[in-house]
């Protein structure tokens, strides 16, 4: 369910590469038989695009959020667009109610109405603003939001404004800006929505959020020097790209240039490759000509000397004029930073990672979720973890956490059983390195920035987490099932925009005589072996991966494409690159004693805290960091606490115990 509101270097040595003929150009014909899909090619993987046509200044596809994914979804509300409506004017009241709280008062026959999500001093609801323009008689709604440099959000169904049957969508601060710019300005705005093409002849484009990203948006500079760095950090050159024109299209390439360009430097071109497509893109077949996915079978190390931005730009070029051009070029930008692992977006202004949308796996109990990290080169340890947490109540939004808390966990990924490393996360491979509890305070305001220390022993000031070579770490946010003495439900920010996907995917079929799995799944927060495992739940665990699939070694195509986009945890790592002197470590919170262990049946916890405890809590969460059980026992010293374990699978558990803000850890097995 998605809900919301929601550099002082040296130049490097330049090493260019030329990647020739060595390409894969590959029907992803398995696109649309996984878990959860409906039998629409183009909304699986192209989805709608929201095109902005007129004028060329600003023309090209806008990253949006849909009210109604068209999918059945629960909580879809509006309309879906089936037919498309081909450069429509825009329209945008310069009323006093501009962002479309009350009826409006001008006429919007046939018009795309594009409305401000604000007010900022005090918002109305989505809902709301698209009953308005559809009673002016918009054919579809656009909402803008007004928080400064926020991407779009998802948008939560009204209870007061019902009944809307045009389709609503939602863009970011900085198209809208762009756009309102253009009108205000006296420009004539046009746009497309479309579930496929515009009804043009020669009109080739990325499938949109279609091309690779790279491993990580951000890793420290320590960790990407000029020579020998790891299979993980390696970029691929590729993207899905799709004929939406009405003509075949002949001589298709797709072209990449990689550069970096040091803090404080100029841009140097690092690698270069040209992918051809050898036979026609044709359009005739759906399903089998009008999506290639283009990718090299040549993976690439990326050199850096110090701080700085790689960009990998993409064109594609044909044979004939493209009628469209706005949609074939596309820039993939990351960084290399003095302190921070970012998988999701992040802003270097601020210093925090960026979150456009908020997710939450059900609303019963507790969820973990988290990115994983490669760390190439030790010396460093933990400084923090940054995540961001919202609150709502019946879509409504919430404008505190209030009390409570919630537990921040390290796990570092030992990939050993069975012998050789397999790149399959398995129960009995993590190891809980690093915790923290963090309290929430007044600060901490529905969807601002949380920020938490973590120690190796799970106490405030404990001592920090050293950082291995050649390691994989899970961070993993627990975030709560509501907001304490509320019943508001809590969601994990996420980046809301990017899509890890098509890295997955090219790194799966870039060379299928050699892929042994390995670093498949270097952009997804867990990745279990098979599908038994995967949807296996000892108690009301969720899921890993919030995608729906079929299976996960035996086709990466089963991972549904429009099912991903966006679902990266916005979960930053801030590192110390000049540790301390490890500190002794604390007294633990309690004195713990697990019996029988392993557990057959029953397992019997005795705690000893030393002095009265007003609240002490029990969690159990399984070998994939999977939430299974939460209990509370109140005014307690010298506690007990039973667990049933009939009632789960046999495996590694693992034990949290908390008490005042401070936290501990025990292992436990079960055994059938």
């Amino acid at each position: 369910m998605k809900q919301t509101y929601f550099f002082k270097v040296l130049l490097m040595a330049v090493f260019v590469g030329i990647a020739g003929i060595s390409n894969a150009q590959i029907h992803p014909l398995s696109f649309g038989v996984g878990f959860n899909t409906k039998p629409n090619w183009y909304a699986n993987y192209v989805g709608l695009r929201l095109e902005v046509v007129s004028p060329a200044a600003i023309a090209g596809n806008k990253v949006f959020t849909a009210a109604n994914s068209g999918t059945g979804a629960t909580g879809d509300w509006g309309g879906v667009v089936t037919t498309p409506l081909v450069n429509i004017p825009i329209i945008m009241d310069s009323t006093a109610d501009s962002s479309g709280c009350t009826a409006f008062t001008i006429s919007m026959a046939g018009k795309i109405a594009v409305i401000w999500r604000g007010p900022l001093s005090g918002p109305c609801d989505f809902g709301c603003k698209a009953l308005h323009a559809q009673a002016a008689g918009a054919v579809a709604v656009v909402l803008v939001n007004e928080y400064p440099g926020q991407g779009p959000v998802g948008m939560g169904a009204s209870t007061t404004c019902t009944g809307i049957t045009i389709p609503v969508f939602m863009i970011g601060n900085l198209d809208g800006i762009a756009i309102s710019s253009q009108y205000r300005s006296g420009v004539h705005v046009a746009m497309t929505i479309t579930p496929w093409g515009q009804d043009l002849h020669n009109d080739l484009g990325f499938v949109p959020r279609g091309p690779a990203m790279w491993h990580s948006y951000a890793v420290p500079s320590n960790q990407l020097g000029t020579s020998g760095n790891p299979t993980a950090y390696n970029m691929l050159d590729g993207a899905f790209v799709a004929n939406y024109g009405t003509n075949p299209a002949h001589g298709v390439t797709l072209k990449t240039t990689t550069l970096f360009t040091p803090t404080g430097g100029s841009a140097t071109s690092q690698h270069t490759s040209e992918i051809d497509l050898p036979v026609a893109f044709d359009n005739t077949n759906p399903a089998s000509d009008s999506i290639w996915a283009l990718f090299s079978t040549v993976e690439y190390p990326l050199s850096a000397s110090g701080t700085g931005r790689f960009d990998i730009q993409y064109d594609i070029e044909s044979d004939s004029t493209d009628e469209f051009p706005a949609d074939n070029n596309q820039t993939v930008s990351f960084y290399v930073t003095d302190t921070v692992y970012s998988k999701g977006t992040y802003n270097f202004t601020t210093k925090v990672p960026s979150s456009d949308l908020f997710e939450s796996f059900n609303s019963g109990n507790d969820f973990i979720w988290g990115p994983m990290y490669y760390v190439a080169n030790a010396g460093t340890s933990i400084a923090g973890v940054q995540y961001s947490i919202a609150a709502q109540i019946a879509n409504v939004d919430y404008p505190t956490i209030d009390n409570g808390y919630n537990f921040i966990y390290v796990f570092k990924w030992n990939d050993t059983l069975g012998g050789a490393p397999d790149s399959i996360l398995e129960d009995g491979e993590l190891e809980l390195v690093g915790s923290q509890q963090k309290n929430f305070g007044p600060g901490d305001t529905s969807e601002a920035i949380m920020y938490s220390q973590i120690s190796t022993d799970g106490l405030p000031g404990g001592p920090q987490v050293p950082l291995e070579a050649n390691s994989w770490y899970y961070v993993a946010i627990d975030v709560p099932s509501s907001s304490t003495g509320t019943n508001a439900v809590l969601y994990l920010g996420c980046d809301g925009v990017n899509n890890p996907y098509p890295r997955v995917y090219g790194r799966y079929h870039a060379d299928s005589s050699t892929v042994t799995h390995n670093h498949i799944f270097d952009y997804s927060s867990l990745v279990i072996g098979d599908t038994t495992s995967f949807f296996s739940t000892p108690m009301q665990g969720n899921q890993p991966i919030p995608a729906g699939m079929t299976a996960l070694l035996g086709s990466i195509d089963s991972m549904v494409y429009s099912n991903v986009v966006g679902l990266i945890p916005s979960v930053a790592l801030t590192v110390n690159n000049h540790p301390n002197a490890v500190k002794a470590v604390s007294k633990p919170l309690a004195e713990v004693s697990l019996f029988p262990n392993p557990a057959h049946g029953q397992l019997n916890v005795t705690a000893d805290f030393g002095q009265v405890e007003n609240t002490v809590t029990y969690e159990i969460i399984d070998g994939l960091a999977r939430f299974v059980r939460k209990d509370v026992h109140n005014g307690v010293q010298n506690d007990k606490y039973t667990v049933n374990t009939e009632s789960l699978a046999a495996g590694n558990y693992f034990l949290i115990i908390s008490a005042e803000g401070k936290m501990m850890t025990k292992k436990f097995v079960v055994i059938k």
